[in-house]
């Protein structure tokens, strides 16, 4: 019941209607296709290289088409020339710019195999002026850009998900278990001191990777699924300060490391359509305590660390 909720309230919460089946075009590509947002930097910078690196033809979904272009080098510098990897424009603190990608998508694909929703703020990099909490949607721009825009990616691509079989993989956060519902209140309003829904996010994420296995997962042959990465050194503590920084970089798994379980996440054969949701761990122990789903001595790396979302 909280799984439907979440799903449906966001969608109202932010003026959005359920999406018809969009229809594909053009021919299948010779690889199988990813989409990684937020792929510029940290974890999705990895999570792409380490796809191309398996074969993948992958998309780097960026907010900015310099530093996507600048990754996609550093990219085939480290993980090979002659992957198969491009730069395509997204900005998910925008609907209709999500709806663009999706569509000129759709229209060089016929099937996706991997969709990973990585691309995140969290509460020191999210804007907290009253005149810049909210989108051009009208949405609280870290609600939106970590779930929201997210979650309407992967209803309009649906139907080249299913054509594949496919997988959607969200990185999500253990910060989830400190939020409640009653905060989709405040996703349409200014606040004033700020309230970071950064929790929130990752809440709905989880909740709505459930209701969507409910819904079109099974015979759909869409497999839907969670990693909560714990403690990463990565960009996303870029608004901390220097000494914080510094610190985290010393004690916590590196991007490259973590980003080895979201790749498994998305090619293991455990994922596989119709497996239930997974909610995976960055770390090994997180299946015996929850206080290990933050940090433990031993990154999971290539292994999936099971727990109870």
């Amino acid at each position: 019941l909280l799984c439907a909720s979440v799903l449906d309230y966001s969608l109202l919460a932010a003026g959005l209607a359920l999406p018809a089946w969009m229809a594909s075009g053009g021919d299948s590509p010779r690889l199988p296709a990813a989409v990684v947002t937020g792929a510029n930097t940290g974890i999705g910078f990895h999570v792409a290289g380490q796809l191309a690196a398996k074969g993948y033809d992958v998309i780097l979904a960026c907010r900015s088409g310099e530093r996507g272009e600048s990754a996609l080098r550093d990219l085939k510098s480290q993980y090979g020339s002659d992957v198969s990897a491009r730069v395509e424009l997204l900005d998910l603190a925008s609907f209709d710019s999500v709806r663009s990608f999706t569509a000129n998508f759709a229209k060089r694909h016929s099937q996706l195999e991997v969709l990973v929703c990585n691309a995140g703020l969290n509460s020191a990099s999210a804007e907290k002026a009253p005149a810049a909490q909210l989108s051009a949607d009208g949405v609280d721009i870290l609600y939106q850009t970590n779930f929201l825009s997210h979650f309407l990616m992967t209803l309009l691509l649906l139907p080249l998900l299913r054509a594949a079989r496919g997988r959607v993989v969200s990185v999500s956060s253990v910060v989830h278990r400190g939020a409640s519902p009653d905060d989709l209140k405040l996703v349409r309003r200014v606040r004033e001191p700020y309230i970071s829904l950064y929790g929130l996010s990752k809440l709905a994420q989880i909740s709505a990777t459930t209701e969507l296995h409910r819904r079109f997962g099974g015979g759909d042959g869409i497999a839907f699924h969670t990693v909560n990465p714990g403690g990463v050194a990565s960009d996303i503590w870029r608004g901390y300060p220097a000494w914080q920084r510094l610190l985290f970089s010393a004690i916590l798994a590196q991007t490259e490391t973590a980003a080895q379980t979201v790749v498994e996440a998305c090619v293991s054969e455990e994922g596989n359509p119709p497996a239930a949701p997974g909610y995976w761990n960055g770390y090994f122990g997180a299946s015996r305590n929850t206080a290990f789903e933050y940090w433990s001595p031993l990154p999971a790396r290539g292994t999936l660390v099971p727990s109870s979302p």
